[in-house]
């Protein structure tokens, strides 16, 4: 039997990988974002159409970083409650 460090070296644990599926309101609002992805750049040309198109790779490098950043906060917070449980108040 591995370690959970093991499993997670080995990509046995992947935290990051979810299923809209299971999430009814998110999977809808994925399918209104790609239908409408899909109207917009079939009706924009020109300047209009690469500003769009910036816009989305803005908005994905944001979303890309906030669940990095969510994450890790995460990660640190559990990390920390487990090093009180053991050891008593850690700053």
């Amino acid at each position: 039997m591995q370690s959970v460090l093991e499993d997670l070296f080995f990509g046995e644990i992947r935290s990051n990988i979810y299923d809209p599926n299971k999430n009814p309101r998110l999977k809808k609002a994925g399918q209104t974002l790609d239908e409408n992805e899909e109207i917009l750049s079939k009706l924009l040309e020109g300047k209009e159409k690469k500003l769009f198109l910036d816009f989305l790779n803005a908005q994905s490098d944001i979303s890309g970083n906030s669940a990095v950043e969510h994450f890790t906060t995460g990660f640190k917070l559990g990390a920390r409650i487990i090093g009180e449980c053991f050891m008593g108040t850690v700053d």
